[in-house]
């Protein structure tokens, strides 16, 4: 009879190990995951005035892409990076991404939009 108890106590351990756990991303993934972006997009948004001329020269020509690629990326440079300084300040407040990619390397031949808008 304690055998059996004891077989079954350690049964329903074993069983509650592989127990399925929630999807849900919990507070402090999000403040996290959000901590992370901001600091990702304060030290890489300079990678944005490459990106800018690289896609603004496949588009047009490369004197053309060269010099709005340099406008643009100097701009989405702004934008990321202060993206980057309110999502680090902002952290323990859950939000959806200012930018869209997420990370300048998401997605690296599309243009960057912020707040959702504008061809996300």
């Amino acid at each position: 009879m304690i055998k059996t108890k004891h077989l079954f106590l350690v049964s329903v351990l074993a069983l509650s190990v592989y127990a399925p756990t929630s999807h849900a991303e919990s507070y402090i993934d999000g403040v996290g995951h959000k901590l992370a972006r901001g600091f990702g997009n304060l030290f890489t948004g300079l990678v944005e005035i490459p990106k800018n001329i690289v896609n603004a020269s496949n588009k047009t020509n490369p004197v053309i892409g060269f010099t709005g690629g340099l406008v643009m990326g100097t701009l989405d440079t702004l934008g990321r990076t202060t993206s980057g300084i309110v999502d680090i300040l902002s952290s323990p407040i859950p939000s959806k991404p200012l930018a869209y990619p997420e990370m300048v390397w998401n997605d690296f031949n599309k243009n960057t939009t912020y707040f959702g808008c504008c061809g996300k």
